[in-house]
Formats: C-alpha cells, structure tokens, sequence
C-alpha cells in the first residue's frame, strides 16, 4: 500500500493520541472526502482528524502519520492501477474483529463523503456526477455500516467477507472516478505528493 500504512502501526499512534476512533475508520472518511472530490492541505487534515478523532492537535511526528492516511489515500485513487486497498487489521485477528473493523471504514468513508460532499455544494459544485448506480451501492454501503461482528458467524464468513471488502473497494473506486472525472488534471490535488 502507498505510504507503506501499516494498520496496527497506526493503531499503536491513536492509542498514543487517545483517540477513540479506529484506524480504518480514519482511513475510510480520507477515501470518502477525496472521493467525492474534497481537498485539503496538511493543517486542515489535521483539524478534520482532531475532530474526527477527539483528540488535541497531535505534535508534528505524529501528525506524519495522521497525514500519511490522507496521502496514502490520495495515491491510491489517482493512480492507474486503482491499486485502493481498504486499511483493515491483519487476517490474524478474528473474523469478527476485522468485520466490526470494516464497519467502521465504511462509517467512515460515509463521514467523509458527506463532509466533502456539502463542501463541494457550497463551492457550487453538485453531485450530479453520480450515476444511479453508485447512488444505490452508497445506500448498500449505509447497510454495510451496520455490520455487526456476530454476522461473520456460520459456514463462508471468510469468503462473505472478503467479497464484501472487495465490493467496497470498487464502489469507492467507482465514486472517485465519478466524481474527479473531468477537469480532475487540472484539479488542484491538494499537498503535493513527495
């Protein structure tokens, strides 16, 4: 993955920050915001993921890694090979956890894209660049939001799961390309990307 994110890295960091917020959670709202269209500088990642989070205004090295979600985020959509991953703990981890987990990224990347989304209506930028298609998988992903951990239970949990992750991926792939279609090049992006 971009930025080399490693989610138990990064749950080490908002456990350190305090935050109450899982990793994916974060990773899914910077999905979610640069889907739709939404761009910000450093500082102003930082004040989304203060509020996002609960948490003060981290220090400078670990406001690296706050950055590192929204950077990782940023490649992975504008690159060729639609390489998105969705952050979510190692397969280590129990079934149930890592549903709870994608859960979260997908509240997420809910957050996310209504926040950039009413910031884009106030630009003057609508969303009509949504197909009815990626409208009814948002619905689909409000149902997915609610997963709850004893859903993984019976035979072809794993398998369900690992479908459900991928059509996630896909959607919010397809919302990106939607909606940072035309014009995306000459766009600004944003912090350039070192």
């Amino acid at each position: 993955m971009s930025d080399n994110l490693d989610h138990d890295d990064l749950a080490n960091l908002f456990l350190n920050l305090g935050a109450l917020q899982p990793p994916a959670e974060l990773h899914g709202y910077a999905v979610g915001f640069l889907a739709v269209g939404g761009r910000v500088e450093r500082q102003a990642w930082m004040k989304h993921c203060v509020e996002l989070l609960d948490i003060d205004t981290p220090n400078p090295e670990d406001g690296d890694g706050l950055f590192a979600v929204y950077r990782s985020a940023l490649q992975a959509l504008a690159s060729e090979e639609l390489e998105l991953e969705l952050l979510l703990p190692d397969d280590d981890l129990d079934l149930d956890q890592r549903i709870v987990s994608l859960g979260h990224w997908v509240q997420g990347f809910l957050t996310g894209f209504a926040m950039a989304g009413k910031q884009r209506q106030s630009e003057g930028v609508g969303l009509d660049a949504l197909s009815t298609e990626s409208r009814e998988a948002l619905g689909d992903l409000a149902a997915i939001a609610q997963v709850s951990a004893d859903q993984g239970e019976g035979e072809g949990g794993e398998q369900d799961f690992v479908e459900i992750c991928e059509y996630v991926r896909v959607v919010a792939m397809t919302i990106y390309l939607e909606c940072n279609a035309e014009g995306a090049a000459d766009k600004p992006t944003g912090p350039r990307l070192h």
